[in-house]
């Protein structure tokens, strides 16, 4: 099969994603879904009534990653992506909307940064963060192509070795940013007080990223979710990366240890990402 289709009548019953056949398979319709854009990162009244009615369009039909007790689902409505977790409980946690206001903030901070360092590789528009509902909300780009993971049964070990050597150049360039405030410590691009306590990040995570020893010296700019289900590939190439809420300024060496400790792998040849590749610093 293409690796690269996004015809759901070319996915076989044995895709191990053919009962959601809109996640991480993407191509632009004419019919598809499109924001009004006079509410782009708007607050005012009007505009969080119109994110409403989008957060509205979210069911179990375009559910694309239902999400645990507490969490945030992911919605792919035509041209762009909704995490909410709206069609959960509310109040299962006291930190899961401050969380995410942080996680939020973030996204949208790296997004802006990665924007500037990446060459050939589209990173998504974040067109709300904010409250519906008393929940908090993200709507972002849904980017063209297929997700990695998705892609990946159907490649060849050569194709394999070239997504992996793309992504060690994906991760050279952001290494190249450095902090501008002069930060000496790692961190979120936007610190979380309480994230080692409010579930964000597991425990393990939080050892590795903020022991007593929380500095490196080459503190750069770092995705710290390099997975291949945040891959975007297209014709043999990386050409979208998504899910920047925790990136940071971390070293290349201790992310590195979160990819291979923390992040979930099904095999060996995407763990050792990092392995490779490492900048002279």
């Amino acid at each position: 099969m293409n690796p690269y289709t996004t015809d759901p009548s070319e996915i076989p019953p044995s895709d191990l994603y053919a009962d959601l056949p809109l996640y991480g398979r993407y191509r632009p319709q004419p019919d598809d879904f499109q924001i009004d854009t006079r509410h782009v990162n708007s607050q005012s009244t009007e505009s969080l009534e119109y994110w409403a009615s989008v957060a509205d369009l979210c069911n179990d039909t375009v559910r694309i990653y239902p999400a645990d007790e507490g969490g945030r689902d992911v919605f792919a409505v035509g041209s762009i992506i909704i995490k909410s977790g709206h069609l959960h409980p509310q109040g299962v946690t006291q930190f899961t909307d401050t969380r995410y206001s942080y996680a939020d903030e973030n996204e949208v901070q790296a997004v802006a940064l990665a924007r500037k360092a990446l060459k050939n590789v589209k990173v998504p528009e974040i067109y709300f963060a904010g409250k519906v509902h008393g929940r908090q909300v993200l709507v972002q780009e849904r980017l063209p192509g297929v997700a990695l993971a998705v892609a990946w049964p159907y490649l060849s070990q050569r194709q394999l070795d070239s997504f992996k050597r793309q992504a060690q150049e994906i991760l050279r360039q952001l290494h190249s940013i450095k902090p501008s405030d002069g930060r000496q410590v790692r961190s979120h691009l936007v610190p979380d007080p309480k994230v080692r306590s409010n579930g964000r990040i597991q425990p393990l995570e939080g050892e590795i990223l903020f022991s007593e020893t929380n500095t490196d010296s080459d503190m750069s700019f770092m995705h710290n979710d390099f997975d291949v289900s945040n891959c975007i590939v297209e014709d043999d190439k990386i050409v979208g990366l998504i899910d920047w809420e925790m990136a940071g300024f971390f070293g290349w060496k201790t992310a590195g240890k979160v990819h291979r400790m923390v992040r979930p792998h099904d095999n060996s040849f995407w763990k050792d990402l990092y392995e490779q590749g490492m900048p002279r610093f």
